[in-house]
């Protein structure tokens, strides 16, 4: 028959035994939390002393990187101007007055009856810039025409012409008259051929204006009859 323990304190030992063991597992659940609180921090204090380390890293890359990059803004300014000078060439080049493709033109668009004997050209005010002028220019000449023709007709025609070319506009009929002229046969013999002595006037298109437009907006003022 087994042993039956009798505790022999008396009751109000046995609930002050009671408490003294509940407050030894509270003081141990106590030191455990506190233990692992330990442990979590010194593995977040080194993870952040790691972070740490890694940031310097880069803001020491970083600092590397912007005195490289100081030195090379110089070099950043002259593209720039470069690049601004490049602009500023290509609009000088794409606005040019190309008076040998205009005499060109004239000289294939010329009747055969007519010649000239004098031309006088200037860029206007407005295009010397090398960009593109607004509006018609100044309403001035920019190209003379001076010559003779057989006949009034022709005149008319070689101002039509004109008209056919895109860099001119506003072409007009300054004066056209008959003069008289001395011409020597073979056989020695002189004779009066009636020529009409002409000066036209045209202004240089606007850059700004289309060829296309050109040929067709160009006025003109035909000459009187004979």
């Amino acid at each position: 028959m087994p042993m039956q323990r009798i505790n022999l304190l008396p009751s109000e030992e046995r609930r002050k035994a009671s408490r003294e063991r509940g407050l030894m597992y509270a003081l141990l659940f106590l030191i455990l939390v506190v233990a692992v609180l330990g442990v979590l921090y010194v593995f977040e204090s080194q993870r952040l002393t790691a972070r740490n380390q890694d940031v310097a890293t880069q803001q020491s890359r970083l600092d590397a990187v912007n005195v490289e990059v100081a030195k090379l803004k110089p070099f950043e300014a002259l593209q720039s101007q470069r690049a601004s000078m490049t602009q500023s060439a290509s609009t000088i080049v794409d606005s040019r007055v190309i008076w040998s493709s205009i005499l060109e033109e004239v000289s294939l668009l010329i009747p055969d009856t007519v010649r000239l004997t004098g031309l006088t050209a200037a860029v206007p005010a407005s295009m010397l810039s090398g960009t593109a002028a607004a509006g018609t220019g100044t309403g001035g000449a920019d190209i003379t025409f001076s010559g003779q023709a057989a006949s009034h007709q022709d005149v008319a025609d070689f101002m039509t012409r004109l008209g056919l070319m895109p860099q001119l506009m506003n072409i007009q009929l300054v004066s056209a008259t008959k003069a008289a002229s001395q011409s020597s046969g073979t056989d020695t013999s002189t004779s009066d051929t009636s020529l009409v002595g002409f000066q036209i006037t045209a202004q240089l298109r606007p850059f700004e204006s289309a060829a296309a437009a050109a040929a067709a907006s160009g006025t003109t003022t035909p000459a009187g009859g004979q």
